[in-house]
């Protein structure tokens, strides 16, 4: 492996411990938190170190940053590698942040995408200069930081990702260095599309939240979606909301496992909710996550406008009906008083409006309309 410099955008638990191993791996690493969210990573800023601690034997101890800023232009200059680590309600908000800053021999990386890559491809437009986008399908790690405002990360597991790319045909000659330099991805994905219907959260954490809403919103109960959330009932909506996941991809021409490739399942594997249950329930990984205990959490305003969303909006495209879906979706933009289909991640916001399925995968191809 060369050493790369690399950009880390994002101030949360994914972003810290993502710095602090390319940095382990003898990356030289910026990391960039926007102004307006600097004062939670104080102490980071001050000292340029991550700490971490946990389960991963290799990711140990305190580690130096090249730079922690809060200036978009010195963070991503030189570097071949931008990776956004984000909630996908900020893609929008890095698309335009990185708009004109960047060029053609640099590679954004989304963890997780979400259609990331559509959004700031969207952005960007017909720019010349536009670099290559890809979006993940997973955060690598489970972690978290030990307390808002902290240094110290606890890294409790290590996640298998997937990847893709826009244009998808730059894939093939960009994968195996991106495998050096980054992870061991295991799968290259079609496209940006496949990808985006392939995160695994809003079908893996949908049963477990919409089924103890009331416990995730009491003050006086600390909630853990694993040990309390993850139940009998709650997996079985799972895997009846992912049955309709599924039959999306199917129509594109995809062959959607990703609750399935999470788990490391086999490609003939078919789910039962007791095997979900142990999964989750099980988890040495998982179980110890604390939360959500607010109905304002990533859980909901992110799964469901730029999860959930996205999928029925292009299941209607195609004419795929996702009846659990929309009706998940009503639920929220009550608990929530929004509605989501208006102020999440639509067929606008994706940039394929007035795309019919084979205008729709021509692009995702070869990132030309």
């Amino acid at each position: 492996m060369t050493p790369k410099k690399i950009a880390v955008l994002g101030g949360g638990n994914g972003a810290h411990t993502m710095a602090a191993e390319f940095a382990l791996m003898g990356h030289t690493v910026n990391l960039y938190e926007m102004p307006q969210f600097k004062h939670n990573m104080k102490k980071v800023f001050e000292t340029k170190t991550i700490r971490l601690q946990g389960n991963i034997k290799e990711l140990q101890g305190p580690v130096t940053l090249n730079m922690v800023t809060d200036d978009i232009e010195a963070a991503v200059e030189g570097c071949r590698y931008i990776c956004i680590v984000a909630p996908a309600f900020a893609h929008a908000g890095y698309a335009k942040l990185l708009k004109g800053k960047l060029h053609k021999d640099q590679i954004v990386v989304t963890y997780p995408g979400a259609f990331s890559a559509l959004v700031l491809k969207n952005e960007f437009g017909d720019d010349p200069d536009c670099p290559v986008f890809a979006d993940a399908n997973n955060l690598p790690y489970d972690s978290r930081l030990v307390e808002k405002g902290s240094d110290t990360v606890n890294v409790f597991g290590r996640n298998p990702i997937n990847i893709a790319f826009l244009p998808a045909d730059k894939g093939p000659e960009l994968i195996d260095e991106m495998r050096e330099d980054m992870f061991p991805f295991e799968k290259i994905y079609t496209d940006v599309l496949e990808c985006g219907l392939a995160i695994v959260n809003p079908d893996w954490h949908a049963g477990p939240v919409l089924f103890n809403i009331s416990n995730i919103e009491r003050p006086q109960v600390n909630f853990f979606l694993y040990e309390h959330g993850w139940t009998p009932s709650a997996c079985r909506l799972n895997i009846a909301m992912d049955k309709e996941r599924k039959a999306i991809g199917e129509v594109l021409g995809y062959n959607l496992r990703p609750m399935e490739d999470f788990a490391g399942r086999s490609d003939d594997y078919e789910w039962t909710w007791q095997d979900l249950y142990k999964e989750g329930h099980g988890s040495i990984g998982l179980t110890p996550i604390c939360g959500p205990n607010d109905i304002n959490s990533r859980y909901l305003t992110e799964d469901i406008p730029f999860g959930l969303v996205p999928w029925a909006a292009i299941a209607e495209v195609i004419g795929v009906p996702m009846p659990l879906t929309n009706g998940f979706i009503d639920i929220i933009n009550v608990v929530h008083e929004k509605d989501w289909r208006k102020e999440g991640c639509g067929l606008e916001e994706l940039g394929i409006k007035g795309m019919d399925k084979d205008t729709l995968l021509k692009y995702v191809r070869t990132g030309k309309k």
